[in-house]
């Protein structure tokens, strides 16, 4: 027996397809079957309608058939997915580079954060009861206080940031916004969950934890998490409704004369997008949290950079977890297939469009992939095509340049 295992994802799509397309058939059917019993019931003479009592239910047997049927195309299709993501060495290099960007950016954050600190724009110390208290640099407070008392107030909040002109930042002065610009939070949310984190973890550590504690530790823990709940919503759900449009305008390239399947297929990017919406973003937030928390022991500082690398971590947990309840979120959205469908129809011509493009782009991949693979197969030669090809090119450039010398030597002979 081999010790590989040749399987053709193409194949394996045709016969989700074909799942699709009998599925559809036996809809019909059994709907069909259920109003002719209907039909014929009502039409019976009331003495001999009893007869009927005993006969099978047609709507529910076919309803738990064709849910049978579903889940098998489901897992059909996202078996087939897996073998081609698998066999897609372009996509493996892209997730590659899409994890070096994540862990790129989160070191540039957790580098200004630290870089923000330790130039002493503000500085955080304990009072005399052991909490932490906050203080900004001389020239960051004289800078807030003649933004805040000059006409060009609001200006400057809206240079900061857009989100800082909302009616919850109205009170807050200007260099805590400059801190929650730099480091994702306002200073006095990091003192107060540093402080209910270190209470909490103490209490846990000399058995002394208490329900006061504890609901301290969960109050300022949320004011803490919703800063990063709207950045990880507002990102994750960006990208996955980018996501979800290039899978529809492909599904509309492979799949527009076939209604039934492209009605099924665009129901699941819906609940694709949403399912890893809602898994990544809770678990970047509840990763902010618990790497907050963990941290507090370093102070306020520590407690920030803790929940970057938290917020992080948490989101490659949750795009794990979105994996696991793929099927789940599928089989829902196609209970809202023809909505959807319906809504996605009245901008049909953009979707085919960018469909035709993403279909471009595939074929591109799919030939790079080859030209890889066959390179890796047979590295000498792919190497000895490509020195032929060279040799080739410039036999033909020595051509073209001699030619062009003998035209120039007839043309100029008379000098």
């Amino acid at each position: 027996m081999g010790d590989k295992i040749s399987v053709d994802p193409n194949r394996l799509e045709d016969l989700a397809n074909e799942f699709v397309v009998h599925l559809t058939n036996i809809e019909e059917e059994y709907k069909s079957l259920h109003m002719e019993l209907v039909n014929l019931i009502s039409s019976a003479p009331a003495e001999y309608r009893h007869c009927f009592y005993q006969v099978g239910d047609p709507w529910g047997t076919g309803n738990r058939l064709t849910d049978l049927l579903s889940e098998m195309e489901i897992d059909l299709r996202m078996t087939a997915n897996k073998f081609a993501e698998a066999d897609n060495l372009v996509g493996k290099l892209y997730k590659l580079y899409e994890k070096y960007g994540a862990l790129t950016s989160m070191s540039a954050l957790v580098s200004k954060q630290l870089t923000f600190y330790g130039l002493g724009f503000t500085q955080f110390a304990k009072n005399a009861d052991g909490l932490f208290t906050y203080n900004h640099m001389g020239a960051l407070q004289k800078l807030s206080d003649t933004v805040d008392n000059s006409k060009f107030r609001t200006v400057a909040r809206g240079i900061l940031s857009p989100s800082f002109l909302m009616k919850k930042y109205r009170n807050t002065p200007f260099d805590d916004l400059v801190h929650r610009k730099v480091a994702k939070y306002l200073p006095d949310d990091v003192v107060k969950f540093t402080d209910s984190s270190k209470a909490m973890l103490k209490g846990i550590q000399y058995r002394e934890l208490d329900s006061t504690k504890f609901k301290s530790f969960v109050q300022t823990g949320t004011k803490f998490a919703k800063t990063n709940a709207v950045s990880a919503v507002l990102v994750t759900g960006a990208v996955e409704m980018g996501g979800m449009g290039l899978k529809i305008s492909e599904n509309y390239a492979k799949y527009g004369n076939n209604t039934d399947i492209l009605k099924r297929e665009n129901a699941k990017a819906v609940g694709n997008a949403v399912n890893k919406t809602v898994a990544v973003s809770g678990g970047s937030i509840a990763g902010a949290v618990v790497g907050g928390a963990l941290l507090s022991f370093l102070g306020p500082i520590g407690t920030v950079a803790g929940a970057t690398v938290g917020s992080f971590l948490g989101g490659v947990v949750g795009e794990q977890a979105a994996k696991l309840t793929a099927g789940i979120a599928e089989k829902a959205a196609i209970v809202f297939k023809d909505p959807i469908h319906d809504g996605l129809e009245m901008i049909r011509g953009g979707l085919e469009k960018a469909g035709a493009v993403v279909e471009g782009v595939n074929k591109g991949i799919n030939s790079v992939n080859d030209q890889i693979k066959s390179t890796i197969e047979d590295p000498i030669g792919k190497m000895q095509e490509i020195g032929k090809g060279i040799s080739k090119a410039k036999d033909t450039a020595n051509s073209l340049f001699d030619g062009a010398k003998d035209y120039l030597e007839d043309k100029l002979s008379f000098l």
